[in-house]
């Protein structure tokens, strides 16, 4: 049932209006009733709650006074910012004056609210109204939109040395398992604003953007969380950034999304990747933090082994995925041109990304902070990956605690 409120002191007007709302189809599921001033319209929203308020623009403040030619947006002004007053849950405002209409249309918009043009010669203003009182049945049988269950999830592609790094973070780790599911899940809480959230953090069972889609979307659809983030290491684009350097992925695409054709005798590949962006809260809240340099140095000086003689730093920038380890200079010089800007080439963060923009509601904000490990060339080694996995995890901590 709506319950709707319609405020004009047009008769023939009111009439029309009335009868837009009889030959909507959902007539038995509309609740009306009508003021024709202002002061009939305060009284009724002090008393009842009402899903829609149809507002006549050019409104009589009093019974006995002429209209306004902005009374009802006076009303409108006084209903948004007093607190005695049931605030509808929609305005849809109506006026036969296409003047009056072009100067309220913005003010309306502010709050995502219709103005209308009334023609008494025209029934196009009753069918956009119809079109909405649909909508907003079907929004309300739909029930309210669910609620994130969980704070954070992160996902890592192995196990030793990413997941290892997280789950030596001082969140109170206690691994758990759900049912019908061998997956090893990891169960933990943060304390922000004095309240503790729970995180989660678990493995993809291989590496891969397929199987850490799987792995993200098995956790969004367990414990719907806020954010979900990847940790881990990743190879870098060498001059662009030094080892054990974090990087925070945007945006992040699948470099080998595209078409492999034939020119003549000659093989080529023309790449046509799908970008997907950083949430812009995300994004702002790491560029301040990349500029506290204490912090990261504080997260270098704190591992014990081996690690590079470059100050530590937390870079924003282009990450592509592939579904394959690089060791090749010609290969990785390739994905390097599909994108001037790119930081580094991994093999996850883009199935993680993709699974957040498919989830379900409510949809977690999916990031990812990579750890540069090696440069993809024939210099590939595996010495700083502990450390590489550690600035991560630190650089993870650190953002969610005291900037997310």
């Amino acid at each position: 049932m709506l319950n709707i409120l319609v405020v004009d002191d047009d008769a023939e007007k009111m009439r029309r209006v009335l009868l837009a709302l009889r030959k909507s189809g959902i007539e038995s599921q509309l609740s009306v009733e009508h003021a024709h001033d202002a002061v009939e319209a305060k009284r009724l929203l002090k008393e009842n709650s009402y899903d829609l308020m149809i507002l006549d623009i050019a409104l009589p403040e009093r019974p006995d006074q002429l209209p306004k030619r902005d009374g009802g947006v006076s009303l409108f002004e006084e209903i948004l910012t007093r607190d005695i007053y049931n605030k509808p849950q929609e305005v849809v405002g109506l006026t036969a004056f296409a003047d009056i209409r072009d100067a309220v249309a913005d003010r309306f918009a502010q709050n995502l609210w219709l103005v209308l043009r009334y023609d008494a010669a025209s029934d196009e203003w009753a069918h956009r109204l119809q079109q909405k009182l649909k909508y907003m049945l079907v929004a309300k049988r739909s029930g309210p939109a669910p609620k994130y269950g969980s704070y954070l999830c992160v996902v890592t592609a192995l196990q030793h040395p990413e997941l290892d790094a997280v789950l030596a973070l001082d969140w109170n780790w206690q691994s758990k398992f759900l049912p019908n599911d061998s997956t090893e899940y990891h169960q933990g809480q943060i304390k922000k604003g004095g309240e503790a959230l729970d995180v989660h953090a678990a493995c993809a069972p291989r590496v891969g953007m397929t199987a850490a889609a799987i792995i993200a979307m098995k956790m969004v659809h367990a414990y719907r969380p806020q954010y979900l983030a990847m940790a881990g290491i990743t190879a870098g684009v060498r001059g662009r950034c030094e080892l054990g350097d974090v990087i925070a992925v945007d945006p992040g695409w699948d470099w080998g999304s595209g078409k492999h054709t034939l020119e003549g005798r000659k093989a080529s590949f023309q790449p046509a990747p799908h970008q997907i962006q950083m949430d812009v809260f995300v994004r702002d809240k790491l560029a301040t933090m990349s500029k506290q340099a204490g912090i990261l140095d504080e997260i270098r000086s704190s591992w014990r082994g081996t690690k590079p003689t470059t100050a530590l730093q937390l870079h924003i920038g282009p990450v592509a995925s592939g579904a394959a380890v690089l060791q090749d200079p010609a290969l990785t010089k390739s994905i390097v041109q599909q994108h001037r800007k790119l930081l580094g080439i991994e093999m996850e963060t883009y199935g993680i990304l993709a699974a957040a923009e498919e989830s379900p509601r409510p949809q977690p904000v999916a990031f990812a902070i990579k750890s540069v490990c090696d440069f993809a060339d024939l210099e590939k080694d595996d010495r700083i990956q502990s450390y590489a996995a550690y600035t991560s995890a630190e650089v993870l901590r650190r953002f969610v605690e005291q900037y997310l």
